[in-house]
């Protein structure tokens, strides 16, 4: 009989780890048992989280009090989430996996060290194997496994069946992304309201950068082109929309593509969490949908039944012969970062590197 295993939530209180908090209060197995934060240690969750998702702060965490990030206080724990933010995650995530926790993190800090898995549950499951060397290396008793920049999921993984399967060449992505990106209190509201704000060439290239080295860990069925022979580009923004990541692509190829068969193939993809049927993997985990004004980030983030852990695709048009262009919309504080976490520690847990 599997037993239920406990998990802390570091900066708990964030927008990524309430979503944490909501997912995990209702997980078969995973409960949140350690709420972490900084400025309202001692008091209890439901005082002082702002509570900016759907439903209200579960009545079994409530009354949790916000506790220390503290390794040594946290016997009983079996996994750790880390939400944190660039540049403090780094050293508090390799403290806990020193002190034998698995981290499953959504910080960039360690998403390029080359024994720590970037994962994403659909795509690059072999890549947990990394955990092994990460091990032995470093001489740790826990791990690290991190999930990408929820932009970078929103196209990387229609962009991943498409590369597994054709003969891609290209790929060349708008985003049009959602405040709680930025997260709270996020983007003054004179520099977004009545405006589209662009995010500069350093988080397109970031963006660039994951999507490369995950496309680079998806096994093919097809021999060419090379990764390195294929163009990647991206322009991102930001508007005020609250959740959800609308991004624009044109993807080409090097030989005649027919829509419909792409079109076909992101609408049959499943991947191993699929097979296994973890609590957190959508039946679907991209949808295509065929009205041309669809998705809308307003009615579809929430898409999938496991809500808003599905891709929605639409606005799937064949632009030439060699060319498509679709659309893609990411919840990115679910399937972009705390159900994507969720999703990883199932698959980690099915494959033995946390104990069931």
């Amino acid at each position: 009989m599997r037993r239920t295993l406990k998990a802390a939530i570091l900066g708990a209180t964030g927008l990524v780890g309430i979503e944490y908090v909501r997912m995990l209060s209702n997980h078969p197995y995973i409960k949140p048992a350690y709420l972490a934060g900084k400025g309202s240690v001692g008091k209890p969750y439901g005082e002082v989280v702002r509570w900016q998702t759907i439903g209200q702060v579960p009545k079994e965490v409530a009354d949790m009090e916000v506790k220390p990030t503290d390794p040594k206080l946290m016997d009983d724990v079996d996994i750790v989430f880390s939400p944190l933010p660039q540049g403090a995650a780094g050293p508090v995530e390799e403290q806990f996996a020193r002190e034998g926790f698995p981290v499953i993190s959504n910080s960039p800090d360690h998403r390029f060290d080359p024994d720590v898995p970037l994962l994403v549950p659909e795509l690059n499951p072999h890549t947990i194997s990394l955990i092994d060397e990460q091990r032995k290396r470093r001489e740790w008793k826990g791990f690290i496994v991190t999930t990408p920049l929820c932009t970078a999921q929103g196209a990387a993984i229609p962009l991943g069946v498409i590369f597994k399967d054709y003969k891609m060449d290209g790929a060349y992505i708008t985003t049009i992304q959602s405040l709680s990106g930025a997260g709270y209190p996020g983007i003054p509201s004179l520099d977004v309201v009545d405006n589209i704000l662009p995010l500069g060439d350093g988080y397109d290239a970031k963006t660039i950068k994951e999507i490369t080295r995950i496309l680079s860990e998806v096994k093919r069925n097809v021999n060419e082109p090379k990764l390195e022979d294929v163009s990647l580009a991206a322009t991102t923004h930001r508007i005020a929309t609250i959740h959800g990541h609308y991004e624009v692509l044109y993807v080409s190829f090097k030989e005649e593509t027919p829509v419909e068969k792409v079109k076909e193939t992101l609408e049959n993809f499943r991947g191993e969490p699929q097979d296994l049927k973890l609590p957190t993997a959508p039946s679907k985990p991209i949808i295509v949908m065929n009205e041309d004004t669809r998705p809308q980030v307003y009615f579809d983030r929430w898409a999938g039944d496991v809500p808003g852990m599905s891709i929605v695709v639409g606005r799937v048009k064949q632009v030439n012969k060699r060319m498509i262009r679709m659309v893609s919309l990411i919840h990115n504080t679910v399937r972009g970062a705390a159900g994507g976490g969720i999703l990883a520690a199932e698959l980690l847990i099915e494959k033995g590197y946390i104990e069931k």
